[in-house]
């Protein structure tokens, strides 16, 4: 059974989830310089790059990623808050994600946001409407769990646009950011 199954019920009301920042350097988040110093001598000296990558990451606690990640990992989880989540999280989508891909040449997905009265120049319109909506399903911890590998970790977020709901792809970083990979990754229902 999806996750999103029951999407239009928690768009609709607030839901307190108990969160978690991924720690895999044993220093809190708020050490900026000291931490991303250490993160990147931790690189050189070859830590794992999965557990790098997920460090000052915030996670809905029963939607994190396995953790213990390998025999030897020694990442702990920090207790988040959900205000202090929804203080500092944002997120990011690039305009050329439409101008340049849903919009570019024929067909696909080109078509699908043309059925729902959406052109090229709909596309910052469509950008904020992305980010606004990625980042409050998020806070909600409305998102499933995708690929994980030296990237990062990657989510996917229900956006609904004129009663089409749909998964768009996003990348989780530290501190509460996300950055849309994919507009359209697919149906929810």
């Amino acid at each position: 059974m999806s996750t999103f199954e029951n999407f239009e019920m928690v768009d609709n009301q607030i839901v307190n989830n108990k969160w978690i920042e991924w720690n895999h350097f044993g220093i809190p988040n708020e050490a900026g310089f000291l931490r991303e110093t250490i993160r990147i001598l931790m690189l050189v000296l070859g830590h794992c790059l999965i557990c790098t990558k997920l460090d000052g990451c915030y996670f809905v606690e029963r939607k994190m990623p396995e953790q213990p990640q390998h025999e030897r990992c020694d990442c702990t989880k920090l207790n988040k808050s959900q205000t202090q989540v929804k203080d500092v999280s944002n997120s990011e989508c690039d305009i050329r994600k439409f101008t340049d891909y849903i919009f570019r040449g024929t067909g696909g997905k080109k078509d699908l946001f043309e059925s729902w009265g959406y052109t090229l120049k709909d596309s910052q319109i469509l950008q904020k409407e992305f980010e606004k909506q990625a980042r409050e399903q998020y806070i909600k911890g409305n998102y499933e769990l995708k690929g994980l590998d030296y990237n990062g970790q990657r989510i996917a977020i229900p956006i609904n646009l004129k009663g089409n709901i749909f998964y768009s792809g996003w990348m989780v970083y530290p501190n509460g950011k996300l950055k849309n990979t994919t507009p359209f990754g697919g149906w929810v229902k």
